[in-house]
């Protein structure tokens, strides 16, 4: 058993079955929320894995927690501290900061983590922002619109994965999309006690979607990718796909990666992984908002397909503060991902037709959702019903792959 630890906050199958590969057993110590430990049965799940030395529950998310619990554990020889989810990055960069390994800095994590704050540093900074305002009921958020006419979004500012995420376009739907908006249940993902209500309304910006994923070592852009994103129809921005690498023009590519990169020097973010969201007109990209941890959606997998190379790996070895060579600069492939959505009913019957599913180039597929339950239009991500991904030397034929694997997954519901 290993006396160097790494400290990992946020319980993932994914992540801990990568550390399973990379890392000696006994490696790893698990952090995570003891209400989330409970509801999602984590001490049985990490039984499965021998890199875990110990989990350890704890109200990691709350202000002071990392202090707290470098208190109990600086004894410990740590080589690096990862967070796994969006909720873990303050509490494993101070944690970092505590043990001298490397970490996106406290500071840089906690502009990140609060959207609000993130578009007033990054805007001090010359990065062009939506008009942005925090409201705190209806008649804010009617002000809001007054002053700022056309569509507007209405998003919390410490949230994750779509939740509370509302497009409005008609004015006259203003208060049922208020209403909408406070809707913020995730579940077994967090923990009882909630979280503070903090709401932005926000200009709505007309163009495409992008992200930026990239390693980053002290402050500098090491490797990146550019995905391209894609959404279900409705006032709820939810991703219906992602495609790895985005087709943008070179000079495109560069403007997206750029502007990531002065985002990084406004935070001040200095090691890690990123995730960074961008809408693009076609001319000025509008920093959406930016996450100093892995994106999900399989977006990771997506880059590893395309890339040809193993980015997780990649990732820990920074963190570990080894150094890297002979990164990729592009792809090698296309690699896509689409989500299968519901609609609002009761699922009588689903079809899958193996044929379609089963073609060379076809990566994966799930589907989540079974014969009885009652689902709904997409407004979360969780809300989603499974997924196919693809990966495919051209994008066209990507596209194709992935259009008729799609249509292979057919989902029916009863008459309400």
């Amino acid at each position: 058993m290993s006396n160097r630890k790494t400290i990992v906050v946020g319980y993932s199958a994914a992540a801990l079955a990568s550390l399973q590969k990379l890392r000696e057993p006994g490696s790893v110590i698990l952090v995570d929320e003891p209400d989330v430990v409970r509801k999602r049965k984590i001490d049985a799940e990490v039984q499965k894995y021998s890199v875990v030395d110990k989990l350890i529950p704890f109200e990691y998310q709350r202000e002071e927690a990392a202090d707290a619990f470098f208190a109990e554990v600086r004894h410990l020889d740590v080589v690096s501290v990862v967070p796994i989810q969006e909720y873990a990055t303050p509490f494993a960069a101070r944690l970092a900061e505590r043990f001298g390994v490397p970490g996106a800095s406290y500071g840089a994590s906690l502009i990140m983590r609060n959207k609000n704050r993130l578009r007033a540093v990054t805007k001090a900074f010359g990065i062009k922002n939506p008009a942005s305002e925090t409201v705190s009921n209806l008649a804010e958020l009617e002000a809001f619109a007054a002053s700022h006419p056309g569509s507007l979004i209405i998003k919390p500012a410490n949230r994750q994965g779509s939740v509370g995420t509302v497009i409005v376009h008609d004015p006259s739907t203003l208060a049922s999309a208020w209403q909408a908006s406070q809707t913020r249940d995730e579940g077994v993902m967090v923990p009882d006690r909630g979280f503070p209500e903090i709401t932005l309304a926000e200009q709505f910006i007309k163009g495409s979607e992008y992200s930026v994923e990239a390693l980053v070592v002290a402050g500098k852009i090491i490797f990146s990718n550019v995905t391209q994103k894609d959404l279900f129809d409705g006032v709820h921005p939810v991703e219906s796909g992602h495609t790895v690498p985005a087709a943008l023009k070179p000079a495109e590519t560069d403007l997206l990666v750029g502007n990531t990169q002065k985002v990084l020097d406004a935070t001040g973010f200095q090691t890690g992984i990123i995730h960074c969201e961008w809408m693009f007109d076609g001319q000025d990209a509008y920093l959406i908002e930016c996450a100093g941890r892995f994106a999900g959606d399989g977006i990771i997998d997506l880059i590893e397909r395309a890339y040809r190379f193993d980015i997780v790996k990649c990732y820990h070895a920074i963190m570990r503060g080894e150094s890297l060579t002979d990164l990729p600069v592009r792809a090698e492939k296309t690699a896509k991902v689409r989500f299968v959505g519901g609609r609002n009913g009761k699922i009588s019957d689903i079809q899958l037709n193996e044929t379609a599913l089963t073609r060379p180039g076809i990566a994966y597929y799930s589907v989540t959702a079974k014969v009885g339950d009652t689902t709904v239009e997409p407004s979360m991500s969780w809300h989603r019903l499974g997924s196919v991904t693809v990966e495919a030397d051209t994008s066209e034929l990507a596209n194709k792959l992935i259009s008729d694997a799609i249509a292979g997954i057919q989902i029916s519901y009863s008459t309400p």
